[in-house]
């Protein structure tokens, strides 16, 4: 050690994104969604990943566990939901901003560096939300969904990029849902007067493989007792 130039202890930098993996029954994809978190190409800046696994039955932990080195595992004592997972992953998170990834899909390298900087240089913005690209089993793009309307947005309200206050300031998700938790995050935000970005880029990837839970048989129910509830 040069006795010129002393050393001071590097204070323990603050966590800038939380990003957040939501598992149940999802071992055939949960090492590609993980993988993604993992390569956010972003400087200078630290990323945390909270995977709540959902009392899985199938071998996701046996996976999860894998990455033990790399992501903090919250494990439900039974099946809860993915609303309340997500929940567990709010009141856990020490990021600035939070996003959920669900386990069956996974981002961009670049989603983190580009949707933080607009949140940076934007302080009066709750939210960044972008385009999504429908994949295959194997990554390859099938086609885009703009995310361009509000319609469109509460339809696949994945890979939103938020300020942790602001989930926190409205209680997070409705645990009673089983379905739509996203569409009514989004709407009791925007009735609280949250504004979002719309950035026009895919940068995240959205997998169909018929047992996503979007495409469960009572979505429209579930649909339908968020709009009674918010009267819309």
């Amino acid at each position: 050690m040069n006795p010129d130039f002393p050393t001071e202890a590097v204070p323990e930098r603050p966590v800038y994104i939380t990003l957040v993996i939501t598992c149940h029954n999802r071992a055939r994809f949960i090492d590609r969604a993980i993988r993604s978190c993992l390569s956010q190409l972003i400087l200078r800046k630290d990323i945390e990943i909270i995977v709540v696994d959902d009392h899985s039955t199938d071998n996701s932990l046996d996976i999860i566990k894998e990455f033990h080195n790399d992501v903090r595992l919250f494990v439900n004592d039974r099946n809860r939901g993915v609303a309340y997972a997500s929940n567990v992953g709010l009141e856990n998170a020490r990021g600035e901003y939070w996003m959920r990834v669900d386990a069956d899909d996974f981002l961009n390298a670049y989603a983190c560096a580009f949707m933080g900087g607009i949140l940076d240089e934007n302080p009066e913005i709750s939210m960044v939300y972008c385009d999504h690209y429908r994949v295959d089993e194997h990554g390859a793009k099938i086609s885009k969904i703009r995310l361009n309307t509000h319609e469109a947005l509460y339809e696949h309200g994945a890979g939103v990029l938020f300020r942790t206050a602001a989930l926190r300031e409205i209680g997070g998700y409705d645990v009673s849902l089983r379905n739509c938790e996203d569409y009514d995050l989004l709407l009791r935000l925007m009735r609280a007067n949250h504004e979002g970005y719309y950035l026009p880029v895919p940068l995240y990837r959205y997998y169909i493989h018929g047992e996503n839970i979007t495409l469960g048989e009572d979505r429209q129910a579930f649909r339908e007792m968020v709009e009674k509830k918010h009267g819309v």
